[in-house]
């Protein structure tokens, strides 16, 4: 059997994740893809920021001192 490991997609025509809400604490949060993590090195535990600029949101990591 023949194993696979599964190919990510940089940067595709689409870019969409939809919203979701966490059945158990009621909280939003949407999933960022795996090649953007890896784009910018981040994993989990990455302390990251986000603002709103006009119609689009801006996630930076938070560089700890």
């Amino acid at each position: 059997m023949e194993t696979r490991i599964p190919e990510m997609q940089k940067n595709p025509g689409e870019n969409y994740t939809t919203v979701e809400v966490d059945p158990i604490t009621g909280e939003y949060y949407f999933n960022i893809p795996e090649w953007v993590l890896s784009e910018f090195g981040w994993y989990e535990g990455t302390v990251v920021n986000m603002e709103i600029d006009g119609e689009a949101i801006i996630i930076t990591e938070v560089k700890e001192d």
